[in-house]
């Protein structure tokens, strides 16, 4: 493994440490920006620090990367594995919340060592855990009565008129719309970011935006095809994301390190893949009578699938539909599977769908070990696993344009003497180098690794 090796000018005494979290933002991307002039402000700080890309988790979804960076654990010991979840028996799906997170997060770490923290908009955060300062939750708070830590920080956040997400449903029928509430709802989320920083003695903040990953998702396609309206309004969101980082590194301290990171990376959308659909053709997924929906398997069903790929065999004794003895039946219907799935391509162009498909035991470890599916689809790039039912085909033309990768995330060091990996980086080693250099010892039950 090659070593980014940049003495950048003194260790900073206060040790203080702020991270922007930049979802859905790709190393690639981040750098071609930079030399674009598209993000000035970005460009300088890469020459001031280092820069690695970094890989993701599988499966790539934000709540289970940001789960994985903010713990330094695989989803074996956190136990996230989807922004959708399952109750094998009954049959129920659910959204896991900050509850579900089976491990102590960075910020609670570095609490309890006398730390004090600011922590706003991460995913996974609601309901706000109690912490050695403040937090404001992201994505999935129903509202800001309910997002902060502590709970008087709600009024003065209504006050500013702050925004807890935008409504990504506008993105289509209302783009115009959309794109102002992005912009709007970036502005507001630095301001009172600033404005909290100067108010209470702090050590460690961390301000997430989301608004970049919302952007990729409806315009990275247009953006890509040189589309000039579309392409445009896309450049223009990160001219003022650019704006804002400029604006950072006036308002951090003297000597303060500035960590960037994002969760994944982006590519155009090839099309949607309906696994559902596959398992039901070839006889995997049957239904009882009535309506066609998971919670309705026949008891002779097989396996099914929650996006994105995520396959479960229906075990005996597990599932509510548990048709597969456990044993050797459940190892062969498993491999069986694997070469199967592993085979799948496009019906017209002969295009493979499918990179690897994954035991779970090869991805995770830990106790939370018997929650992850059976199998993990990785997708070949461009194409977008999804888990309906009833549909026509296996594939479908993309409704959005952009979609997440597993490669091609980034994290950025700067302010500090630093020696970071060229590659083989992941999202489970961010939190321990964050408490490497607020010279705090990561816990061994950590799967990442510190600073050398």
């Amino acid at each position: 493994m090659g070593i980014i090796k940049r003495f950048l000018g003194r260790a900073q005494p206060q040790n203080k440490l702020f991270v922007l979290s930049l979802d859905g933002v790709s190393h690639s991307f981040a750098r071609r920006a930079a030399s674009q002039g598209i993000m000035p402000n970005l460009g300088r700080l890469f020459n001031q620090g280092v820069l690695v890309p970094m890989d993701s988790v599988l499966p790539t979804v934000s709540t289970v990367a940001w789960a994985t960076y903010m713990t330094g654990v695989n989803p074996g010991k956190h136990g996230i594995y989807g922004l959708v979840d399952r109750h094998p028996n009954p049959f129920a799906t659910l959204i896991p919340t900050s509850a579900d997170i089976k491990a102590p997060t960075l910020w609670e770490i570095l609490g309890r060592a006398g730390k004090k923290v600011g922590v706003i908009n991460v995913p996974l955060t609601f309901p706000p855990r109690k912490v050695n300062g403040l937090m404001v939750s992201g994505f999935l708070s129903p509202d800001l009565a309910q997002a902060t830590y502590p709970v008087e920080l709600a009024p003065r956040l209504m006050e500013m008129d702050y925004r807890i997400e935008v409504d990504t449903g506008l993105a289509l029928s209302e783009p115009e719309f959309f794109l102002a509430e992005l912009a709007d709802t970036m502005a507001r989320r630095f301001k009172v970011c600033f404005q909290l920083m100067g108010e209470e003695p702090w050590d460690f903040y961390q301000l997430h935006l989301t608004g970049p990953d919302r952007l990729n998702h409806f315009y990275w396609s247009a953006w890509e095809d040189g589309r000039e309206e579309a392409g445009q309004r896309f450049e223009q969101f990160y001219r003022q994301l650019d704006s804002y980082i400029g604006e950072l590194g006036e308002q951090l301290p003297p000597g303060c390190t500035l960590v960037l990171v994002s969760d994944h990376g982006f590519t155009r959308t090839l099309g949607e893949v309906y696994i559902n659909h596959w398992l039901e053709q070839n006889g995997y997924l049957m239904f009882g009578r009535g309506k066609k929906e998971l919670k309705n398997q026949h008891p002779d069903s097989k396996a099914y699938s929650i996006i994105p790929g995520r396959i479960y065999l229906n075990l005996e004794g597990r599932e509510q539909a548990g048709s597969v003895a456990q044993g050797r039946p459940y190892d062969e219907l498993r491999e069986e599977l694997m070469h199967r799935l592993g085979g799948l391509s496009h019906p017209e162009t002969g295009q493979s769908l499918v990179k690897k498909v994954h035991r779970r035991e090869d991805l995770y470890t830990g106790p939370q070990l018997s929650k992850a599916p059976d199998l993990v689809i990785e997708p070949a790039p461009g194409y977008d696993f999804k888990a309906n039912v009833g549909v026509p085909g296996l594939i479908a033309e993309p409704e959005i344009g952009g979609m997440h990768t597993y490669d091609d995330a980034l994290f950025y060091l700067g302010g500090v003497k630093a020696e970071l990996p060229e590659s083989g980086l992941d999202l489970k080693d961010v939190a321990p180098i964050i408490l490497s250099l607020m010279k705090i010892a990561t816990p061994p039950s950590m799967d990442g690794r510190p600073l050398a």
